[in-house]
């Protein structure tokens, strides 16, 4: 009697790395690539402009052209399950995002450096959430909320050592290799999904609705080229207008459809509901300033005190050793312990407030490290404690029929104001260093007019940097005084309900 053969995937069955914990570890690895590469090139972008043959404002596009394409990508996440098991869908969407490195790390020029950017961006945000709903079904309940919590540690820690990563390998091996490093990861990611990921029953078939993400795409798309390109054409030109103009239309077309279609991308009802438009609004508000932050902390080191690409990067890495303080928070919030959930948001978008304003005196002449490292940490504290308890506070503000959206759209939410951080925060510092520059102080000494100018350049741009980081921690401010608003137990009731009441059936019953 002869014995049958066994296949490869039989054999990774019978093996026992099928558990709740190797699943988290697979998920924690596989989200690494797209949320690291969220921040990887905030540093050596000097070098990454020349290579492609652009100016240092067109590098916008490569970090807040990424954000923009993960929050598209996120809503496709559960859409797809309907079409693809969980451990294909896991490992496609990994396959094209290591497509999308191969085509970044092998471009001369920007249109193809944003191509590749864009498949990236698309496939991580279909990653981040499946990784989500992966822990939720892979845990029992009694330790979902501890899974979770070690999630968004690889999470956080994920998006402040991309600078770190980064600048070594800009310094090292150069910057394509970015890019490279994703190739390694991504091969480790496919074989640990493919030994211990495994096939949950689907969903619920719903329509994919795709004119709905069609139009939300556009919507976003053309919302970000004209804040982009508001400087190169004039915030009066009528290519500007046109590109407006195109974003309300998009935007207004995806509300009417939304409120005709039965299952939409982004379902409306969420918006009836008070407390999670706060949430909504400090969220979008507490991304801003901690992206716009990751923007232009690197570039100040590097412009200013003349630090290299790694360094600038382990800067920023000084805040991520104090997100491991995430664990520690989560086990605090609890539904008996209704205050943590909201207090530690409020208390965290205040820190990262308290971060940013605190380099509103950074001297741009002289390096100090407790002024440099002190408010880093305080930002990592303030990261941990927002990202903790932000899931737990949309589960307060939403009925539980939209707690599994609501998620997904404050990951959306998060990666928007992300973007919007990035470009918001290059547009304060180019148009504040030009206000500076005619009011600056005069010298005692005469000096030689070239001398004179860059030294007034220099000043200029310095304070412009200054007020943009206080100007960001307002804006957290900002985020903190609406979290302060929200209930403390449970939800608001809807505003204005926009599912119709169910029709009474007509004839009497027998």
């Amino acid at each position: 009697m002869t014995r049958r053969p066994r296949t490869l995937g039989a054999f990774l069955s019978g093996l026992s790395l099928r558990s709740p914990g190797m699943v988290l570890f697979t998920v924690i690895l596989g989200t690494t690539l797209p949320l690291a590469d969220t921040t990887s090139m905030n540093v050596g972008r000097l070098f990454i402009s020349r290579a492609l043959d652009s100016s240092p404002d067109e590098t916008r596009w490569l970090t807040a052209g990424y954000s923009l394409f993960v929050a598209l990508g996120i809503p496709l996440s559960y859409r797809l399950r309907g079409l693809f098991e969980e451990r294909d869908l896991y490992s496609l969407a990994t396959a094209l995002f290591m497509a999308g490195s191969v085509i970044s790390m092998m471009a001369h020029f920007m249109p193809g450096m944003m191509v590749g950017r864009a498949l990236q961006g698309l496939s991580g945000g279909v990653l981040i959430p499946l990784s989500i709903t992966l822990i939720n079904e892979s845990f029992p309940p009694e330790k979902r909320a501890r899974a979770l919590a070690l999630f968004a540690v690889g999470n956080a820690l994920a998006v402040s050592i991309g600078p770190t990563i980064g600048g070594l390998l800009v310094d090292t091996l150069g910057w394509r290799w970015t890019m490279g490093i994703h190739l390694p990861v991504g091969f480790l990611t496919l074989l640990f999904a493919a030994i211990s990921l495994s096939n949950h029953p689907r969903p619920e078939k719903v329509p994919f609705d795709l004119l709905g993400w069609i139009l939300f795409f556009g919507a976003g798309f053309f919302c970000m080229d004209t804040l982009m390109e508001g400087e190169r054409f004039g915030w009066h030109s009528t290519n500007l207008l046109f590109m407006a103009l195109a974003c309300l239309l998009f935007f207004f077309s995806y509300w009417l459809h939304a409120a005709r279609h039965l299952r939409p991308i982004i379902p409306l009802d969420l918006f009836s509901h008070g407390g999670y438009l706060l949430l909504c609004a400090a969220n979008f508000l507490r991304s801003t300033a901690i992206f716009g932050r990751l923007y232009l902390l690197p570039l100040f080191l590097e412009i200013f005190y003349h630090f290299q690409s790694h360094q600038a990067g382990m800067v920023i890495f000084m805040g991520a050793i104090t997100e491991l303080l995430i664990p520690v928070f989560a086990f605090l919030i609890s539904p008996g312990r209704s205050f943590f959930t909201w207090g530690f948001m409020a208390a965290g978008s205040f820190l990262i407030a308290l971060s940013n304003v605190a380099y509103l005196t950074l001297p741009a002449n002289s390096y100090s490290l407790p002024l440099v490292l002190l408010p880093q940490t305080v930002f990592g504290v303030g990261v941990a404690l927002t990202q903790v308890s932000l899931a737990p506070l949309v589960l307060r503000t939403l009925p539980p029929s939209l707690h599994r959206v609501g998620l997904v759209v404050q990951l959306m939410i998060q990666f928007l104001g992300g973007m919007f951080g990035t470009v918001w925060a290059r547009h304060l510092v180019d148009n504040i260093a030009p206000a500076f520059h005619p009011v600056l102080p005069q010298t005692s000494a005469p000096l030689p007019p070239a001398l004179a100018g860059k030294l007034a350049r220099s000043l200029s741009q310095a304070f412009a940097y200054n007020e943009t980081f206080f100007i960001l921690g307002g804006v957290s401010i900002l985020a903190a005084l609406f979290i302060l608003l929200l209930p403390a137990k449970e939800a608001w009731p809807p505003l204005f309900p926009l599912t119709p009441p169910p029709r009474k059936e007509s004839g009497k019953t027998p």
